[in-house]
């Protein structure tokens, strides 16, 4: 299980490391902020096939250390492809790529861990070690503050990862006669209609938050330090979910993470430009804190009870990759727009009243 945890932190780090440069290398090649979004719905579009494919592929071929080897060594070479990118362009096919990389390892890895037993406590503890990755690549980021290296680092930790991948051992999970895949988004579609709600309101956000984040006076190293405390505070949020939660309580969690998360959309709208007595983007670190909260409440009360109501275990959850990645081509090129019109302060009263709404539609997931 340990070399599990390791590879997705080594996964996660090169996702942050290289999503920390983007926005800032748009701004470089005098990209504009609608154009921006389309870099980020060609990552999403990709990882929405790319998610629902192989996931669906590794129930019914039963075979997820496959699936894990290629996943990470195809990651390898695509995160090592975007020292190449210079334009629009360039960009566009280089993070399309990334982002089918990862669809091909990341859900059949998850429903791997599942397959063991306590696998609540070893699914939070996997999902946990995510976040410690994302925060890890935020951070080397911050301190590299420079984009090449990144984009290599992100390369190397992949590679180990992949290397990684041979120790494991295909520990005899059988073939599911998996539904169709219509059925299992309507067993599952208030789940998913809730996510998706609550994610495309927060990429609106996140495709120009380092941009907002310099507008405050940060520089890259605070703007990957404020990132990255998010995710770093989201490790032990999750981990300690895993251990405390029950599977009655999944829904409750996945309502009070999206509270949580409409008041911290709020409360960046309301940061100040100025502030006398502190530089004013320090303002964002308790709010960072709350935002980790929201979260890991929300993605671990929807892990859990998708692998807990579907034995399509690596589709389910491939499912909620792909609603990710569909929020990641909407929301990016949305809060593009909305921020070329009405300024970046807008995107964020836009992913507030989404997640109002998807508090509504989580009414609706039963156990």
């Amino acid at each position: 299980m340990k070399s599990l945890y390791l590879m997705m932190f080594l996964a996660n780090t090169s996702v942050g490391l290289s999503l920390l440069f983007i926005p800032i290398l748009t701004t470089n090649y005098g990209i504009s902020f609608f154009d921006l979004g389309l870099i980020g719905t060609a990552y999403g579009l990709a990882s929405f096939f790319s998610y629902a494919l192989f996931g669906r592929l590794s129930d019914i071929m039963g075979k997820r250390k496959y699936f894990i080897q290629i996943g990470l060594a195809v990651s390898c070479v695509a995160f090592f492809l975007q020292l190449f990118m210079r334009d629009l362009g360039t960009m566009l096919m280089m993070r399309g790529f990334v982002g089918f990389s990862l669809g091909i390892f990341s859900f059949p890895m998850l429903a791997y861990v599942s397959k063991f037993s306590g696998h609540r406590e070893k699914v939070a503890w996997y999902a946990g070690f995510g976040s410690l990755g994302w925060f890890a690549g935020y951070f080397i980021g911050g301190v590299a503050s420079d984009a090449n290296v990144a984009f290599l680092l992100s390369g190397v930790f992949l590679l180990i990862g992949f290397l990684l991948s041979f120790s494991l051992r295909e520990v005899g999970h059988s073939k599911v006669q998996v539904m169709p895949f219509v059925d299992v988004v309507k067993r599952n579609f208030a789940v998913y209609a809730t996510y998706f709600l609550r994610q495309m309101g927060a990429q609106a956000i996140w495709i120009i938050f380092p941009i907002f984040l310099i507008g405050l006076g940060a520089n890259i190293f605070w703007v990957g330090v404020i990132q990255g405390l998010n995710t770093l505070c989201q490790f032990f949020v999750i981990v300690w979910l895993g251990k405390r939660s029950s599977s009655e309580n999944d829904e409750k969690l996945i309502r009070i993470g999206l509270l949580l998360s409409s008041l911290v959309f709020i409360l960046y709208y309301f940061t100040p430009d100025f502030v006398q007595w502190a530089p004013v983007y320090l303002l964002l670190i308790p709010v960072q804190v709350l935002l980790a909260f929201g979260w890991g409440t929300i993605y671990v009360g929807s892990l859990l009870h998708l692998i807990e109501h579907n034995k399509e275990k690596a589709t389910s959850t491939g499912l909620l990759g792909s609603t990710i990645s569909l929020s990641m081509v909407a929301g990016p090129i949305v809060g593009g727009a909305i921020s070329q019109v009405f300024g970046m302060r807008a995107v964020m009263l836009f992913a507030a009243g989404l997640t109002f709404a998807s508090i509504f539609c989580s009414r609706w997931i039963k156990d």
